[in-house]
């Protein structure tokens, strides 16, 4: 029976047998240990990656709210596909029992785009089209920008804004660390606020 089991009494055999469930479990053991460790550390892997990149896992299309004037606001990102422009919404809710006109007479905006660094690559002033908010109801002020002028950015701020080196054999990893960051400023009577949303880059 080759170098397994040989004529023996049938303790031996009984024995034999039990020796070799004994192995089986061992191994059984071994691999599960070692799944288990190769969970742990792709586990903790993850939780220092998510550390040190926030908001990298998940696509955010909206930045964080913030009450502007006693109105609740926040940033959102067009998700209509174009290829010459990028559009922002600013979301307004309207709580009143009468209508509001936005932007209020004192707003002034400001677009921006940073690196992950914090390096301003580009910035322009919004001049907000004039728009009515009937009374409790959400309304909006719409900006857009040019992808063209993107593109005439200095290579160091193109390359975060553009993903030019872009493959399908590149690293998952390393195109989560990938993306920029679009900002809309808005200063009222006795605030300055900063809404951000981090995009991934433009292909």
């Amino acid at each position: 029976m080759g170098k397994g089991y040989h004529s023996r009494s049938p303790e031996e055999f009984r024995e034999y047998l039990k020796n070799i469930g004994k192995t089986t479990k061992k191994s059984r053991y071994r691999q599960f240990v070692l799944i288990l460790d190769l969970v742990l550390i792709i586990l903790i892997f993850y939780i220092g990656f998510r550390a040190l990149n926030p908001g990298t896992f998940g696509d955010r299309t909206q930045s964080e709210k913030q009450i502007v004037d006693g109105h609740s606001t926040y940033l959102s990102l067009s998700r209509e596909e174009d290829d010459l422009y990028q559009g922002y919404f600013l979301f307004i809710d309207n709580n009143t029992s009468k209508p509001m006109s936005v932007p209020l007479e004192d707003w002034k905006a400001e677009f921006r785009i940073k690196t992950k660094t914090g390096v301003l690559c580009f910035s322009e002033p919004i001049l907000w089209e004039k728009r009515q908010i009937p009374r409790e109801s959400k309304g909006f002020l719409y900006h857009s920008i040019s992808k063209n002028k993107l593109r005439e950015l200095l290579p160091d701020c193109r390359k975060e804004v553009f993903d030019e080196d872009y493959s399908f054999f590149r690293s998952r990893f390393r195109a989560l660390d990938l993306g920029f960051y679009s900002q809309v400023v808005l200063e009222s009577l006795d605030k300055i606020y900063t809404f951000e949303i981090r995009q991934k880059p433009y292909r």
